[in-house]
């Protein structure tokens, strides 16, 4: 199977792709359970739960520790809590700033599409000093539905003027290549963020990256 992607535009899930948030988010998560007088969840459970936007992180944690009505109260605490964590152990993923180094020099377009809210990932671009690698940064609060509804990917492309024909969408979990796959973007899986190589295979990208640098080596 070729495993070249020729594109203009190169769109990135954030969390689980560019950068490993996972300890921050669990121990937030963690707190907020605390908050709420329910048990801790293990962090590996909760990684589980991360790329579908705060709501659903939390109503899965909250449901899980075993509340079913609170879902409000637990977004009211994690948003004070998460803000304060955001860039604690917070780190790109090793090689990932070589890789965008890389397509910087190619004159590649590239931008960022998550479902984290936008300021989170506005603050944590800026701490990491990835900001300046990207033309666009989508947020799960920037149009009106979130991913795997396509407007986030459409959004950006219309921004950067690059058909889905050009554009490709990098992201590590089911949810990411869904969305791809709704605008009929090309898509790579990773399979070393935050959720299973299963989940990844499962939901049948056109090309599976174990490691940032492969992503070099794929799209051209």
């Amino acid at each position: 199977m070729d495993r070249k992607i020729n594109a203009e535009l190169i769109i990135f899930d954030l969390d689980g792709t560019l950068i490993d948030s996972r300890r921050d988010i669990a121990v937030s998560v963690n707190e907020t359970l605390e908050a709420l007088s329910l048990p801790a969840l293990s962090e590996e459970l909760i990684y589980s739960y991360v790329g579908n936007g705060v709501r659903l992180l939390l109503e899965q944690a909250v449901q899980k520790a075993g509340l079913e009505n609170g879902i409000e109260r637990a977004v009211d605490v994690f948003r004070r809590v998460y803000p304060k964590r955001l860039l604690e152990t917070t780190v790109m993923f090793d090689g990932v700033e070589d890789v965008l180094r890389h397509f910087l020099s190619l004159d590649k377009k590239m931008a960022v599409a998550s479902n984290k809210p936008y300021r989170y990932v506005e603050e944590i671009l800026n701490g990491l000093d990835m900001t300046r690698f990207f033309l666009s940064v989508k947020g799960g609060d920037s149009q009106k539905r979130n991913k795997p509804a396509p407007d986030m990917l459409n959004d950006i492309m219309s921004e950067a003027g690059v058909g889905n024909s050009a554009s490709v969408f990098v992201g590590d979990s089911g949810i990411d290549i869904q969305t791809g796959k709704n605008c009929a973007v090309r898509t790579i899986g990773v399979t070393y963020g935050f959720r299973s190589r299963e989940e990844v295979v499962q939901n049948l990208p056109d090309v599976i990256a174990e490691n940032p640098a492969e992503l070099k080596e794929i799209i051209e």
